[in-house]
């Protein structure tokens, strides 16, 4: 009870800024898709003069696959080699689309690459990786530069382009400077409250388990207690009962996730026919799913119904293990051991040679 309600504290709420900024979302990703649409038709529109086509082709693919990636990619800030490709797709984009546009230009919107190339650089900006962005808008100044430097325009003619383009980015710096602190320190607020409310509610949890152990104990001890208490020698039943319930006890002790009403009951009848049950909890199911933990209760009261003698040895191996689940069973027609792996699945085998308690618990 108490590690889920720490699990679900710990999971709800925005964790970086493309969750506050909605970009998971069915909107984001449909204006994304409008985004890119839009960029091809404006290629498409403007293609006088374009030859060979080819390279405007591969520079609307390569803006609309860097478009996606600076919306869709995860982690906050983005990945250092994710921001790097995406500040390469730029320049590249722009090399590829400038080799075949005409010169002079039939208009300006035929070397639309610095244009588009703003939206990408925001977002970048916005999502912590703006040193990249600034990066890229060089890297684009200088393509384009060196563009109409080869083409007789000028070099300045050419830098100018990417350059105008970059007021939309120096504000969104300017935004993402401001307000990716605010954020990171309402995130670290919000965990801190989250974390603090999990660990009252695991406390609580923890109280209310104990209270419930001690009023069962309570009531299972109570009254063999007040029988001690008058004096009078105890009847060979009495003492019986004396021993079943220390053995209960120590199971709950030993086996917690092994202790379930049915379990309980199987295990007192098998001593009661005077089998001896040892069990031993070493975690193996403490993250199992509960059909594993449902199945291992029926396997342990299973063995432990069909023991008419001898004694009854029961583990849960620890964490990592592909088996979680151990019985070994001795009677006078041998022993039997009873596998339950990870998944549930259940195995047999058979043998003739007896064992100590030692060798269950150094397995």
């Amino acid at each position: 009870m108490a590690t889920a309600a720490m699990t679900l504290a710990t999971s709800t709420g925005p964790t970086d800024v493309r969750e506050v900024l909605g970009l998971h979302t069915r909107l984001a990703r449909g204006l994304t898709g409008a985004a890119v649409l839009a960029m091809a038709f404006c290629a498409l529109q403007n293609t006088r003069g374009v030859s060979p086509m080819w390279p405007e082709v591969v520079a609307v693919l390569i803006m609309a696959a860097a478009t996606v990636a600076v919306v869709m990619l995860p982690h906050d800030p983005l990945l250092r080699t994710a921001a790097l490709v995406l500040a390469l797709s730029s320049p590249v984009a722009a090399a590829f689309l400038l080799s075949a546009v005409p010169v002079p230009l039939e208009t300006s919107n035929q070397i639309w690459v610095s244009g588009y190339s703003s939206i990408i650089y925001v977002f970048m900006c916005l999502r912590g990786r703006a040193r990249y962005a600034w990066s890229s808008i060089a890297l684009t100044v200088g393509v384009y530069g060196a563009w109409a430097a080869l083409t007789d325009q000028g070099w300045w003619t050419g830098a100018t382009t990417p350059i105008y383009n970059s007021g939309a980015v120096a504000v969104a710096t300017a935004l993402a400077l401001a307000v990716r602190p605010t954020i990171r320190s309402i995130f670290t607020l919000r965990q801190q409250s989250m974390t603090r409310a999990a660990e009252a509610s695991a406390v609580a949890a923890a109280q209310f388990e104990r209270n419930l152990r001690l009023r069962d104990l309570d009531e299972l001890a109570r009254p063999l207690l007040e029988r001690i208490a008058t004096g009078t020698p105890l009847s060979d039943h009495e003492r019986q009962s004396c021993e079943l319930l220390e053995a209960h006890l120590r199971d709950q002790l030993r086996a917690q996730a092994l202790v379930t009403p049915s379990t309980a009951a199987a295990a007192r009848a098998a001593r009661g026919r005077g089998v001896e049950v040892l069990m031993i909890d070493d975690g193996g199911l403490d993250d199992a799913d509960a059909t594993v933990r449902d199945r291992a209760s029926t396997v342990v009261t299973d063995a432990l119904s069909a023991a008419g003698d001898g004694d009854v040895r029961i583990r849960v191996l620890p964490p990592g293990r592909s088996t979680v689940l151990s019985i070994y069973r001795s009677g006078v027609s041998g022993t039997r051991r009873i596998d339950l792996d990870r998944s549930g699945r259940m195995s047999r085998g058979n043998h003739v040679v007896k064992y100590s308690n030692a060798d269950i618990e150094d397995e």
